[in-house]
C-alpha cells in the first residue's frame, strides 16, 4: 500500500469515526428528523449490457457506422483515384491548369471529410440520444419499484462495496424494461446536421 493509499484510507476511517460519534450524540435528534433508509440497488452497467433495448441499439448504431463507413471508403478511394489520374496528366496540362484542378480536388477532399466528420458526429449525437432514453425509463422503472416497495433511496450498485441480495433490483427493473421499452431506434432525422 502507498503513502497516499495508507493516508487516504487513514482519512476514511477518522472520518468515518468522527461522523459515527457525531450521529451517537445527535442520534435522538437525528431519529425525530430523518426517515429510516430504506435502500434498493441497481446494477446499471448490467441492466445497460443486458436490456433488449441497449442490445438492439449497438446492433443498429454498427450496422449503420459500418455503411457509414464503407461509404466513406468508396468516395475516398474515387478521389485517390483522381489523384493518381491528375498526377499522371501533369506532364501535358500547363502548370496554371494542374494547379486550378489540384486545387478543386483538394477542396472536395476537404469537403469530403468535413462530411464524413458530421455523418459520424451524427451518428454519434443520435445513439446518445437513443441511450438517454433507456436511461431515462431506467430511472422512471426504479422510482416505480421504489414506490412499490416503501424505498426512499435507489443507488447504483457501482457505488458500494457490498450489497446483500434483498435490496438488489437489477433483475426486475431489466425485466419491466423489456416489456416497457423494448426497442428503441436510432432517428439520425432528429439530429441537427452541423
Amino acid at each position: 500500500m502507498t503513502f497516499r493509499n495508507t493516508f487516504i484510507a487513514g482519512f476514511v476511517v477518522s472520518a468515518m469515526t468522527v461522523m459515527a460519534s457525531l450521529g451517537m450524540v445527535n442520534q435522538a435528534s437525528a431519529q425525530d428528523e430523518m426517515p429510516t433508509p430504506k435502500i434498493l440497488v441497481v446494477d446499471l452497467q448490467q441492466v445497460m449490457r443486458e436490456a433488449d433495448a441497449m442490445k438492439g441499439l449497438r446492433e443498429e448504431a454498427e450496422g449503420l457506422r459500418s455503411e457509414m463507413e464503407q461509404n466513406l471508403k468508396q468516395q475516398e478511394e474515387s478521389l485517390r483515384e483522381e489523384d493518381e489520374a491528375l498526377s499522371r496528366q501533369r506532364t501535358v496540362l500547363s502548370q496554371e491548369a494542374f494547379e486550378e484542378k489540384r486545387g478543386q480536388l483538394e477542396q472536395r477532399f476537404s469537403q469530403f471529410q468535413s462530411s464524413a466528420n458530421t455523418e459520424m458526429g451524427r451518428l454519434e449525437e443520435a445513439y446518445s440520444e437513443s441511450v438517454a432514453e433507456v436511461e431515462f425509463t431506467i430511472v422512471k422503472i426504479s422510482d416505480d419499484i421504489a414506490g412499490e416497495r416503501s424505498a426512499n433511496m435507489v443507488i447504483p450498485k457501482s457505488t458500494l462495496l457490498l450489497v446483500g441480495d434483498d435490496f438488489e433490483i437489477t433483475e426486475e427493473v431489466i425485466s419491466r424494461l423489456n416489456e416497457e421499452l423494448p426497442s428503441v431506434s436510432l432517428s439520425l432525422e432528429d439530429v441537427d446536421s452541423e
